[in-house]
Order: C-alpha cells, then sequence, then structure tokens
C-alpha cells in the first residue's frame, strides 16, 4: 500500500476513506492479486479532478489518462492535455508515483460518431472518452478507475433527472461504483469525490498550489445541466435554504427503491427477443412491466431515449396492434408480445395533419396532446406537447403538425429563417430518426412558416420560436 509515505491533508484522507470504502463495499479489494490495488484516475484539467489527481497521489501509485477530444480549438483541448502533463510531472519531481497517458481522438472523430450513433455532441465525446477509459483499464489491468463527480455534479443531476421525468434508478443520481462495461472482472468505475463539494475542491487545489483548466462550454446555457448549474441553482441557493440536503436525502431513497425493483427484475426468466405470453406479462406489476419493455428495447438494438409516452401507450393498448417508435416494433398477437428491430428504413415516413381543437393525436413519433386552448383578440391559441418534454406554447388555431419535407426552412428568433435540413444537421438527428419530428407549420400568415420542430422527446434539442 503507497499509503502513509506522506502527510495527508483533512481533505485528502476524505477522499482516500471514501475510495477505501468503496473497493470493500465492491469487493475490489478482496479479489484484487495479493490485495494491491491498481488505480487508474480520468483527469480532463479541471478542478475537480485535478484534486482528485492530488489527493488519491499521496495514497496510491497511480495510472492517469485524459482524452484529448479534438472539438475545441488545438489551443484549449491540446493545451488541456499538457496541462495534465504538467502537473504529473510536477508530482513526480516531488516523489509521487504517477504516470500518465493522453489519448488523442481524430478531428472530426466525435462528430462523425454523432452522426453515427444519431446523437448530440456530449453523447458521443462521452461514449468514445468511455471507451478509451475501458481500453486503458484492460491495458494496464487496473482494479479501478476513479472520475471526478463531485456532490455539485450529484445534484444537478438529480435535478436534471427530475426534470426529465426519469423512473427511480435514474432519480437516484450517480452511484458511487459501477462494473467497467457490466464486467466484474474488467475492474470499476468509482466516485469518491461525490463527498465533497466544488467549493472544498476548489479551495483544497488553490492550497496545495496548483491551479486548474476551465472549459468554457461549462458557462454556456444550451445544455440543460449547465442551465441547471447556472440559472435554477442559485435560484435554489437563494430562496430554498438546505434544499441540497432535501434533494440528496430523495435521491437516497430513489436509489433504495430502484435497488429493491432490480433485485425483483433479476429473478424474471426473461429473454429479451423471445415472445412473452401475455398472461405471464400482465401479470407483473406496472413498474416492471415498464422496466421489462424498456430492457426489451434497448436489447434489440435501440440507441435513443425511448420516451415514457411510447411506452405507456403500449401498456394501455387494447387487442392486437404494431406500434414503432425509432427502429423499434412492439407488437401484439394471439395472445403474445413481440419486441423487434424494425428493418424497414424510416426514411420515406411520411404524416402530415391539419390540428384545430384540444385533444390527443397519434402520429408515427406518438402521441401529439393539444391542450390549455385560451383566446386572445378572437383567436383560439394552444400549447402543444410532443412525448414529456417537448413543449411549444401559443400556437394559433388550426396549425398542421407533419414531419420535414426537402427545402422546408424554419423561423429564428431574428426573424430570418435556416434550413430544417441544416438544423439537423447541427444536432446529428440520425437519417432514420429525421422522419420521426413533428414540425409545427403557422396556418393563419402567408407564407405559412414552420414555428417549431419537437425533438426533444427524441433526445435532441427542440427548436421553438417565440413570436
Amino acid at each position: 500500500m503507497w499509503g502513509g509515505l506522506f502527510f495527508m491533508c483533512e481533505f485528502e484522507k476524505k477522499v482516500k476513506d471514501k475510495l477505501e470504502d468503496i473497493l470493500k463495499a465492491s469487493g475490489v479489494k478482496k479479489a484484487a492479486a495479493d490485495g494491491e490495488v491498481k488505480v487508474g484516475v480520468a483527469v480532463s484539467g479541471g478542478a475537480d479532478s485535478i484534486a482528485l489527481l492530488l489527493a488519491l497521489s499521496e495514497a496510491f501509485p497511480l495510472y492517469v489518462i485524459t482524452v484529448n477530444h479534438n472539438i475545441r480549438s488545438a489551443e484549449e483541448s491540446g493545451g488541456d492535455a499538457d496541462f495534465v502533463l504538467k502537473v504529473c510531472e510536477e508530482l513526480r519531481l516531488k516523489g509521487r508515483n504517477v504516470s500518465c497517458e493522453v489519448v488523442e481522438l481524430e478531428k472530426g472523430e466525435v462528430e462523425r460518431t454523432a452522426d453515427a450513433r444519431g446523437a448530440g455532441i456530449e453523447e458521443a465525446a462521452r461514449f468514445l472518452r468511455y471507451e478509451a477509459f475501458e481500453k486503458f483499464a484492460a491495458c494496464h489491468r487496473l482494479n479501478v478507475l476513479c472520475t471526478a463527480h463531485t456532490q455539485n455534479d450529484q445534484l444537478e443531476t438529480v435535478l436534471m433527472r427530475f426534470l426529465q421525468g426519469s423512473p427511480a434508478e435514474a432519480a437516484a443520481g450517480i452511484r458511487e461504483w459501477r462494473e467497467i462495461n457490466g464486467n466484474s472482472n474488467a475492474g470499476i468505475y468509482a466516485r469518491p469525490l461525490l463527498c465533497v463539494t466544488r467549493t472544498e475542491i476548489e479551495e483544497y487545489v488553490a492550497s496545495r498550489g496548483f491551479g486548474w483548466r476551465t472549459d468554457k462550454t461549462n458557462y454556456e446555457t444550451e445544455y440543460l445541466r449547465n442551465r441547471i448549474r447556472h440559472k435554477l441553482v442559485p435560484l435554489l441557493e437563494e430562496q430554498f435554504p438546505g434544499w441540497q440536503r432535501a434533494v440528496l436525502s430523495g435521491a437516497e431513497k430513489a436509489g433504495e427503491d430502484a435497488s429493491f425493483i432490480q433485485s425483483y427484475l433479476e429473478k424474471i426468466p426473461f429473454v429479451p427477443g423471445n415472445a412473452i405470453p401475455l398472461e405471464v406479462f400482465s401479470a407483473y406489476p406496472k413498474a416492471i412491466q415498464r422496466r421489462l419493455l424498456l430492457s426489451a428495447c434497448n436489447k434489440a438494438g435501440e440507441t435513443a431515449r425511448i420516451p415514457n409516452a411510447f411506452i405507456k401507450e403500449i401498456l394501455g393498448a387494447d387487442g392486437d396492434f404494431s406500434k414503432r417508435f425509432g427502429s423499434i416494433e412492439i407488437s401484439r398477437k394471439n395472445k403474445q408480445l413481440f419486441i423487434k428491430k424494425y428493418t424497414e428504413s424510416n426514411t420515406d415516413l411520411v404524416f402530415s395533419d391539419i390540428i384545430e381543437e384540444t385533444g390527443t393525436f397519434e402520429f408515427p413519433f406518438g402521441n401529439l396532446v393539444v391542450f390549455n386552448y385560451k383566446e386572445q383578440n378572437g383567436k383560439g391559441y394552444v400549447t402543444v406537447q410532443a412525448g414529456e418534454s417537448s413543449l411549444a406554447e401559443n400556437i394559433p388555431l388550426p396549425f398542421c403538425v407533419r414531419n420535414a419535407r426537402p427545402g422546408d426552412t424554419v423561423l429564428c428568433a431574428d426573424g430570418s429563417e435556416k434550413k430544417v435540413s441544416d438544423v439537423y444537421s447541427d444536432w446529428h438527428v440520425a437519417l432514420e430518426k429525421r422522419s420521426l419530428v413533428p414540425v409545427i407549420q403557422l396556418l393563419d400568415e402567408n407564407p405559412q412558416r414552420i414555428k417549431a420542430l419537437l425533438a426533444g422527446f427524441l433526445g435532441y434539442k427542440d427548436w421553438i420560436v417565440k413570436l
């Protein structure tokens, strides 16, 4: 064991003790060869990961990995990697046993991956980053790879998942540890900083005489997490003292509920891809039915987030049916339930309808809910919702809902227009998903312009112009 060679301050002891607790709880320490645990650390150059690196270097020999995603300027992303290398070198000069490896992704690799996965840049960068982590852990036969998620990250995650209507297992927030690639023999990811705040971290790093790098995108409010961090959290701090304790307590209870549900699920002899007898499926509680459907969709190859509205629609359907979302088809026939990959391309899918009143309307993408009718200057206005998260307000009746056509443009906030196809490209919406995105076209003006693109329920963004 490396610990004991250097004097450890209170912060460092807190982080070391938390990692020791995680190693015991996960069984890693017991399983490690000769009881010697090999520890890796993922370091980006930010204050959180630098604090993790400094603290653990006082207790363990460390294998450090930093990933250059090449999605920012060479000066920024390359500068981050150089900074991490420099910190590691300084620690070695101080007698710490630290090695560092830089993984540099090819320029454009994140963008290509986003297109291929039908997801955004953030999701693609995370996918490639964790892919690099898995290879790094396997190469060095690590027992644990530590990441720098903090108590602040935990609070933001719980708030974000609450706003997204996530189930108990997601509402529990970030777990202290999980298996690498779902394989108990591949080691674990550990988050020993979940017990400390960002303020504690910055004070600690400064006290050690080190600095850190700041990613400018952390201040952009385009992403939900950043909006929560810069807009919602300050409001909660001002108006609701003690909110952090309440949120963390709720997350802990959600985690306990999730563990119970998972233990129940593991007892069910269910093989995704096989037909499920309706009599057997219907006997389970609704919470279990929903999770079985989600698991089957994911294992059938659907990588996009499955909207809860789609699952509710399946659970509430009567008689034989066949319903699709993305690349998944769920059908019921002869008292059997089938979940499979749908092979026909969605690119030829066409839908269009004129909405003249409130109500719930069924489309290939799921249900469109029109509600909150009000009148203004003799004209009726409504709120339109696709899925659980895509919401457009003050839409004049009647309006047209359809998917995009070649040459379509959408209104911008400054009154100009942008090609819908360019918006989809910016969002990295996969080609097979584009025909599922409903657009809202105004009918009370000439020309009849597109005011909204509702793609949020597919895991992308919404484009909604307020006129």
